[in-house]
């Protein structure tokens, strides 16, 4: 297919950003409603974080298996059979009267959304070429970082005036506007006679390629530098800071703002170094900003000003290097861009949340920890550069 041809047939970028983020709105809308939801059901704070773990657990084994399905059977029919299972698991959670079965539901509310991304990154890839798939990549990541920070806005404002059955409602109209928007500008671009021989030979293919481990591991581990923050981060600001909720949604706010400010600066950045040169500068800064973290608040203490100020530019700098490596991992085999997505983000999921959950736990010896656990996930990042490099084209 011909760089025009393919241009042409391309579905517009600003739908597969929608099509990408729906997953973590979806993930973090409900967060708002948890204290709300255990007075309906009288259940206690630990079992509420079944309704988050359950979605996460879905989205880390479902991706996989919607791109190696987007490769076999096609993009498009992938992507309106999750819409409408995610549509389906939606109508259920604003009906249903156990919390058992809301649990469940959030679990196949994750399985059917988990191809949001997975197919919009293949679409990508298969569509888009030079600079506007890298314009794509940047948007993409844009909307990951700004979806998960305004849906608990939105998520509050709603079960305030409607209950969680209202937010539950919004995520159902949201699924079906996608669906509609998809059935009409997204075309068919995968699908093959692949046999499931073919299908683990591909999974071996991308286990064995050094690159794609190495962009991979580049996403997961961007993944668990801020997420080993965020998952601590409202308990901080109240802890050491006096700042309650509210306020650290204000300075989460800014943060987010500074990881789209980065993915917004790509493409020209970009131009100007070149792809490689820009990211060995930025995970040189990622690995500087990270470890300066860790040693200027061991020596000067955890203050507001040596929490905020490295963590805007690990933000920053996260916002440029995220749409590389995602790109990075769906490029190498073009054939099979579907399975490298599915894969490539269930793994960067796990990872993150590996960390997040290491990160709560060192939280309780003090915030320091918490600093050296951000230090480390950068220099892994650096790590997994090194096999970029180190790695042949294929």
């Amino acid at each position: 297919m011909s760089e025009l041809g393919k241009t042409d047939n391309a579905p517009p970028i600003w739908l597969l950003g929608l099509v990408g983020s729906v997953s973590p709105f979806a993930m973090t809308i409900v967060i708002p409603l948890l204290p709300m939801i255990g007075l309906l059901f009288d259940e206690t704070p630990a079992r509420l974080q079944y309704l988050a773990s359950a979605y996460i657990f879905g989205l880390a084994i479902a991706q996989p298996f919607a791109g190696i399905l987007s490769d076999r059977i096609g993009r498009r029919p992938i992507l309106l059979s999750g819409l409408i299972i995610f549509v389906l698991a939606s109508v259920g959670l604003a009906i249903c009267v156990h919390f058992e079965t809301m649990v469940f539901l959030r679990f196949v509310q994750a399985i059917g959304i988990s191809v949001g991304t997975v197919v919009a990154r293949a679409v990508a890839r298969d569509l888009l070429e030079g600079e506007q798939l890298l314009r794509a990549f940047s948007f993409m990541s844009a909307s990951l970082g700004t979806a998960p920070i305004l849906a608990p806005i939105f998520g509050g404002l709603t079960g305030y005036y409607l209950g969680y059955q209202g937010v539950y409602l919004v995520t159902t109209l949201i699924g079906l506007t996608i669906f509609y928007w998809s059935w009409q500008s997204i075309p068919e671009t995968g699908g093959s006679s692949d046999n499931e021989k073919n299908t683990r030979d591909n999974i071996f293919m991308l286990i064995k390629s050094r690159r794609f481990i190495g962009y991979t591991g580049i996403f997961g581990f961007l993944q668990a530098t801020f997420l080993s923050f965020v998952s601590i981060g409202a308990a901080v600001f109240d802890d050491y800071f006096g700042i309650g909720q509210i306020g650290f949604g204000i300075i989460w706010g800014l943060m987010a703002c500074a990881y789209v400010s980065g993915s917004v600066l790509l493409n020209g950045l970009a131009k100007r170094f070149g792809s490689v040169n820009l990211t060995q500068y930025c995970v040189t800064t990622l690995l500087g900003f990270g470890w300066l973290a860790f040693f200027i608040q061991s020596q000067l203490g955890i203050t507001i000003f040596t929490v905020l100020i490295p963590l805007t530019g690990l933000m920053l700098v996260s916002g440029v290097l995220t749409p590389i490596a995602m790109l990075g991992a769906v490029e190498i085999f073009p054939r099979i861009s579907g399975t490298a997505s599915g894969f490539s983000s269930s793994c960067g999921l796990m990872i993150g949340g590996i960390f997040s959950v290491i990160s709560g736990s060192v939280y309780e010896l003090g915030y320091i920890y918490v600093a050296l656990v951000c230090a480390i996930a950068t220099s892994l990042v650096a790590l997994s550069w090194l096999f970029v490099r180190l790695s042949d084209p294929k």
